[in-house]
């Protein structure tokens, strides 16, 4: 039985007669020390005829506030029935504004020696030097000849509670240690959720779910109830079918890890919401393929590599086989809203439903809940896909290679990963690229293997076309809108070349269609960019376009006086190039051209 021993002694303690010290319950953060206690009065203390009066000393610094404290701890009612059970911090403000009858105020117990219990939970916390609380307990002690039990958590309390450790002895003869009742708190907590079915589904379970959490050793009370309020919210939410019974394995695994790994640090959030957004296959692929869990010359250092510590520091290495892909949960362990009933689904908590509508490579995230028919319609699917190169982008593409790739390591189709390898590199060297085609994609980093590293080289490769593809269609816009006057014109472009590969020739002609207001434009757009601090980083590249376009308007455009109009723009905008090829170009270079006869 847990804690029978921290039972055994508090009991004698509170059998003996007007002690003359205290006994301490002790135990680290979040162990059950006030949740042992309550349990223990609610069902011993009428055993032993006796009642307490407990309250916690947190923040507390003076013994004023700790015999106030003490005091709003023995009313059972203050004024009328709206303020019952009132609180320290409620019962302080309502001392102070309310005017109270003494035929209102009603005591727990006489507090008199051998029939009262004074309990002082939170001792490490007490705000104050110790000798001013060591100083009221003693007053509990051995003028008022009271039991007097201590609640702390003692480690903390000798390094941060000054005084402490001079005066604990003279007034604490006995220490129970208590440990976390994981089975009790459980029963305890659940009991308390209205909602009658999450109620009796997660009682059905108990004894799983202890299991469980002892597995994990889970012994933080604090981390247990925040388990058990996550399966609340989403439980009670969740549309229940009549006369189903819920599975919830999977989800008490997948809810505890995301508890757990949060509460052992809170950036672990977005790993968690990884590992579900990327679902059982990436999962599987990535603790699947290590054959050792140290980190080797071929692993690859990022998320993954992070996510599998955490998983490994856990103890959930066995329970991600069981875990499935679902953006649902995804989104609410980040808490950008979710989607009870989809996380039902996705954990098949009322069983497996098949995802009609899904796109295939959503569907494929949970790939170990089809059954055989489904799964191999579902293959044959992507294997056309592939054949027929019907992808949009480069994630598409990915996520395929990484279905197939590891289905071929299953054994689960014929085709191996060598032949799947060759396919996706060929596919990515000869995807149709367009400007509208996305230029980025999110890569599940883990454990890399020669296949894998192939076709994310010959993606990495197609993302560099795609973005060069964007580049030639943005700078082309840039110069419709200069030459044409097409929309706002741009006159002014930071970090960015759009004249780099542009033919002068073809500019020349269409700055001639345009007439002087085109010309002025592209004068203006080039003295701007003279002015920019940083031109020589990034538009050294614009100089052959530069050098090219004022070689012809010097060989196209009269020099004799007098000149049109459209002739003096010309060479307005001749005369900035040549400026702008100055000034970008090498000083070496300059001086050579300029010394040529």
């Amino acid at each position: 039985m847990v804690n029978k021993g921290a039972k055994q002694k508090l009991t004698q303690y509170l059998r003996s007669a007007a002690p003359s010290s205290a006994i301490l319950l002790r135990g680290a953060w979040g162990s059950g020390k006030s949740f042992f206690w309550n349990g223990f009065k609610e069902r011993q203390l009428p055993k032993l005829r006796k009642k307490d009066i407990t309250f916690s000393v947190a923040g507390l610094a003076t013994l004023e506030e700790l015999e106030q404290a003490m005091f709003l701890a023995s009313v059972k009612d203050l004024g009328t029935d709206t303020f019952r059970e009132t609180g320290m911090v409620v019962g302080r403000a309502l001392l102070r504004l309310v005017k109270v009858d003494p035929d209102d105020i009603k005591l727990k117990a006489d507090v008199r020696s051998g029939k009262t219990v004074i309990c002082i939970d939170d001792l490490e916390r007490f705000g104050g030097d110790f000798k001013v609380l060591f100083g009221f307990i003693v007053s509990l002690l051995d003028a008022a000849k009271l039991h007097v039990v201590l609640i702390s958590e003692e480690e903390r309390a000798v390094q941060d509670l000054t005084g402490y450790q001079d005066y604990k002895e003279k007034i604490i003869s006995v220490t129970a240690e208590v440990r976390p009742d994981i089975e009790a708190f459980y029963e305890d907590t659940v009991k308390g959720f209205e909602h009658k079915a999450t109620h009796d589904a997660l009682l059905d379970i108990q004894g799983h779910a202890v299991s469980f959490f002892k597995e994990k050793k889970l012994k933080n009370l604090r981390t247990l109830r925040s388990i058990l309020e996550e399966m609340k919210l989403i439980m009670q939410d969740m549309i229940w079918p009549e006369g189903q019974d819920a599975s919830l394995g999977a989800l008490l695994s997948a809810v505890s890890f995301h508890v757990m790994a949060v509460t052992k640090d809170v950036t672990n959030e977005a790993l968690v919401s990884e590992v579900f957004l990327h679902g059982d296959l990436a999962n599987m692929t990535m603790m699947g393929r290590a054959v050792s869990k140290k980190n080797t010359a071929d692993e690859v250092e990022g998320a993954g590599g992070s996510v599998r510590r955490l998983i490994d520091a856990l103890g959930f290495d066995s329970d991600i086989y069981e875990w499935h892909g679902s953006k649902a949960f995804a989104e609410y362990v980040t808490a950008e809203g979710f989607e009870p009933d989809e996380i039902a689904q996705d954990f098949q908590v009322f069983g497996y439903v098949q995802q009609e509508g899904q796109p295939l490579l959503v569907r494929f995230r949970s790939y170990r809940a089809m059954d055989e028919a489904e799964f191999r319609t579902c293959v044959a699917e992507l294997e056309t896909k592939v054949k027929k190169r019907d992808f949009q982008n480069m994630q598409e593409i990915w996520e395929a290679h990484e279905i197939l790739d590891h289905l071929s390591h299953e054994k689960l189709i014929t085709t191996t990963p060598e032949v799947w390898r060759d396919r996706f590199v060929k596919l990515a060297h000869e995807f149709k690229v367009t400007s509208d085609t996305p230029s980025s994609f999110s890569v599940w980093l883990e454990r890399q293997d020669p296949n894998r590293a192939a076709v994310l080289e010959a993606l990495k490769v197609l993302e560099q076309r795609i973005l060069e593809e964007k580049t030639m269609a943005e700078n082309e816009a840039t110069r419709r809108d200069l030459i044409e006057g097409k929309g706002d014109a741009v006159l002014e472009v930071f970090n960015a070349a759009p004249f780099a590969q542009a033919d002068a020739s073809n500019v020349y002609e269409r700055l001639q269609k345009a007439g002087r207001d085109g010309i002025n434009r592209m004068t203006q757009f080039f003295r701007k960019r003279i002015g920019i601090s940083n031109l020589q980083d990034f538009a050294t590249s614009e100089v052959p376009f530069a050098k090219a376009l004022g070689k012809l308007i010097d060989a196209n455009i009269p020099n004799i006086a007098p000149i049109k109009l459209d002739d003096a723009a010309w060479w307005q905008l001749a005369a900035v190039l040549h400026d702008y090829v100055s000034r970008l170009s090498p000083p070496s270079i300059v001086h050579h051209q300029e010394t040529q006869p």
